[in-house]
């Protein structure tokens, strides 16, 4: 049996890819570390202290995977608004505006 395992760590936006064969087929998984994304958040807020609203910054980052549930869930605009909206809420650390907590 052919036996091929390749492993990549994971990139910038925490996604690592491991591939093997299984009973004979190609299998590749990802798999998901956010802690990249928590840590360019947290250098996001530390960069925006002091800024006001409307200074041009954005408010939060979330993980692909996260933002095509929502847009698959919510149909309307304002849906997915509310929606990514309350994700960053229930998800402070990967919020890169503290001035949006306090909302």
């Amino acid at each position: 049996m052919d036996e091929l395992h390749i492993a990549e760590s994971a990139n910038e936006y925490g996604i690592a890819k491991d591939m093997r064969i299984e009973d004979g087929n190609l299998v590749t998984r990802y798999t998901y570390d956010a802690e990249p994304l928590i840590e360019a958040a947290h250098q996001a807020r530390i960069a925006s202290a002091g800024r006001r609203w409307g200074d041009g910054q954005f408010v939060g980052v979330i993980p692909m995977a996260e933002l095509t549930r929502i847009n698959e869930v919510f149909h309307s605009a304002e849906e997915r608004k509310h929606a990514i909206l309350t994700w960053l809420r229930d998800n402070p650390k990967l919020v890169t505006f503290d001035k949006f907590l306090k909302r």
